[in-house]
This record gives C-alpha cells, structure tokens and sequence, in this order.
C-alpha cells in the first residue's frame, strides 16, 4: 500500500511527542512492506530517504515560518500567521502536484498547523481518502492546548471561536478520524459529526530495551524526574512548588532532575521556588539515557493533555510514573505501576512524601511496569492503523464502483 502522511514536523526536527509517534508509525508500516511518504516542513525543499520512509520537506507559506523559533515576533504578527493558517490556499497547486506524483492509496494527516486544513480539500478533490489523527486541539484552538492565563479552557475564548469558525468548513473532508486517546476524541465529536466513523488508536512505544533494571538503585537519594516542555502549561512550576512544600526531612531524601527545553527566565524563577530541594536542568537528553538516571518520572500536566508519550516511554524502561489526572493521562493510569492524583494544591506533596517514606512501593511498581507498557506496544500500534488504511481503502474502491455502475 502507497501511503502519504502528512505531520508538521518529521525527524530530526522534534517539538513533542507527535513527531516520535509518527516515526515510529512510519518506519513500522515499512517494515511491513507498505510504501511510505512523509510531506512536511524543513528549512528548504528536499527529498530524502530516512530509514526507508520517503520525507519531503517543503518551506512553509506564511508571513513566516514556525520552523525557526523567533520569540520576538510582535501580537499582531502571530494573530495574522494563525488567521492564515486557518484558511491557507498557499499549497493547493504545490499539494496537487504531489498527489500526482506519489499516487497514495491513503492519506494520513496528523498534525497540520502550517498546512492548513486547507489542504483537506485538495485531497478531497482528488478522491483519495483521508485518515485524520487528531493530536492535539488544533482545529478548535489556534494555541494548541486548551490553555490561557494559567488555567484549562473550558470552551472556546473569542480568538479561538474565530480561527475554528474559519477551519470548521472543512472537517466534512477526512473519511475517519483517530484519537489517540478517548479522552482527545470526545472532545471533538461535536465537530467531527455523528456519520464519520472514527476510533482510538494508543500511541505505541517500543518495548525491547536492554538493561532494564527492577530493583531500586544503591543511593542515598530517590531521584524523581520530568521530561518535557519545561513550561506552566505542563505543570512544572506547580510541581517545583509541591516538591518545596515537602517536610524538611524528606526533602533530604530526594532530588530531582528535569530534562527538556525552557525560557531563562522562567528556569531561574523555578530555581528561586525550590527552596531546599536538589534540583538539576540537564537541558534535552535522549529519553534512553534520563530514564536510567531516575526512581520515578512525574507528569503533573495543568493542560489537559491528549495523551502522555513520557509516561508509557518510562514505563518501558521499567521507571514507574506520578500521573496527574489531567486529560487522557487518566487512561494511561495502571494501580500497578503508576500513582494518579489531582492537580491541586498539597496533592502532589501528599504523595510524594508517601513515596519518600514507602520506598517499597517504587520497587513494587517497578516490577509491574514493562507489562503495563505492553498496552502500547508498536506492533498494535501499526497494526491499528494499517487495519484502518485497509478498511477505509476497501470502502472508497466500493462506493466508486457503486458509482461506476450507477452511471
């Protein structure tokens, strides 16, 4: 099967955990024999063989370009760039002439901020059927997240009624839609419309790491982490201040790593909070090596999050996980190997201190934690999605033959 995905961003080229997912969809459907496309965004058009997926990697057409981080870009600008963004006709000839060429039986979209869902149409016009994943909030809030002023949105603010009003027009056009959790996908049903077909398909993660240990490190300290955008939206000063607030005494007992990116200013501001805790910012690492440095992983996202790829990457290295019970994080959630508590104040606290003084129960959960991974083993992954491919292929070939013998 010839299939084309689009995503925002491909390898090397890494925002969240959208990107790890649809490699590890895209090298998995190669490897069982499909012929695999990636369209998305670089620097300069190039085409290039990774790993056996085809990536092509096309400039972005806007007033400018998300690829290059630019944090001085003025309100205005950014109102303009997602005002475009919503109803961007920039790529139709550029995307038409790529259907041509690749000829795919299926087209998977996943995230498509920059391309528009725009693009939808053409596609449609071409009467190749669409998978859609959705990975985020994106075609309800221009932000993503579902997030402003420190608190999860509820609805939808002013700005972001007007950006959905513009992308709404097209959600006729995919053929099905994927949730990557049920949680994501309930929350767009209502846009989605009751004839669409659609289902849930877990990220999945691999699960054949060597060297995982199940017994608690020799040291003199637990060593908790997070592994992340280091930002308010996911939890990181609520969880700086909770750690703060443990009993003197126990914060000798722990200290904690945080792996990811962050502003200056605000990583200077979670130092100030963490007042006698051992607190360390390594910056990015790759997830292999943080995991090996850690007791327990801590994911106290505010935003409610669609998924959590960090809890099921621990789990697989045998890292047990302290879940906020935030979005689709609930669904990740197993007694034994996981903790989920609320967000709120002296929650996160409360537990950790159990956790510091019951060392027990990390050594417990650390048993458990590679068969709770193996919900979201690849291989059910992929076959998840090549079973949608195969249906939604089957069904497009029989209503255009319903419509061939019609005419």
């Amino acid at each position: 099967m010839r299939i084309l995905i689009f995503n925002t961003f491909y390898f090397p080229k890494f925002i969240g955990g959208a990107e790890v997912s649809v490699q590890l969809l895209a090298e998995g459907l190669v490897k069982k024999g499909n012929e695999i496309f990636v369209i998305t965004f670089g620097e300069k058009f190039e085409i290039k063989r990774v790993n056996g997926v085809v990536v092509i990697r096309v400039k972005q057409r806007n007033i400018y370009s998300s690829y290059t981080a630019n944090k001085h870009r003025s309100a205005s600008a950014k109102i303009l760039w997602h005002l475009v963004d919503s109803f961007n006709p920039l790529y139709l000839f550029f995307i038409n002439v790529f259907l041509k060429r690749i000829k795919p039986d299926v087209i998977h979209t996943n995230n498509i901020m920059g391309f528009s869902p725009s693009l939808w149409a053409v596609i449609k016009f071409s009467k190749i059927p669409i998978v859609h994943t959705i990975r985020d909030y994106y075609l309800i809030c221009h932000r993503t997240n579902m997030f402003n002023n420190n608190h999860s949105c509820d609805g939808l603010c002013k700005d972001c009624k007007i950006t959905h009003s513009l992308k709404s027009g097209f959600m006729q056009c995919p053929d099905y839609f994927v949730g990557i959790s049920k949680y994501i996908l309930n929350r767009h049903n209502s846009i989605i419309g009751d004839e669409k077909p659609r289902s849930v398909v877990y990220n999945g993660v691999k699960t054949n790491h060597n060297e995982i240990s199940i017994k608690l490190p020799y040291s003199d300290k637990l060593t908790f982490g997070y592994m992340g955008r280091i930002s308010t939206d996911k939890g990181v000063e609520y969880m700086v201040k909770e750690l703060a607030a443990c009993a003197p005494q126990s914060k000798t007992k722990f200290k904690v790593m945080l792996a990811g990116r962050g502003e200056n200013d605000f990583i200077n501001k979670l130092n100030a909070l963490a007042v006698g805790v051992e607190i360390e910012f390594v910056g990015v690492v790759k997830p292999e090596a943080f995991f090996r440095q850690i007791d327990v992983l801590i994911v106290p996202s505010l935003w409610p999050e669609p998924f959590g790829r960090t809890v099921i990457e621990a789990l697989s290295f045998g890292v047990p996980v302290c879940i906020s019970d935030s979005g689709g994080l609930t669904e990740l959630h197993d007694d034994i190997s996981t903790w989920l508590y609320a967000p709120e104040e002296s929650r996160l606290t409360q537990l950790i201190e159990n956790i510091v003084n019951n060392q027990q129960s990390i050594e417990l959960k650390k048993i458990h934690c590679l068969s709770s991974a193996q919900r979201f083993n690849e291989i059910k992954y992929i076959e998840g999605y090549q079973n949608i491919y195969e249906t939604i292929k089957d069904t497009s070939k029989s209503m255009s033959d319903k419509k061939r013998v019609a005419l």
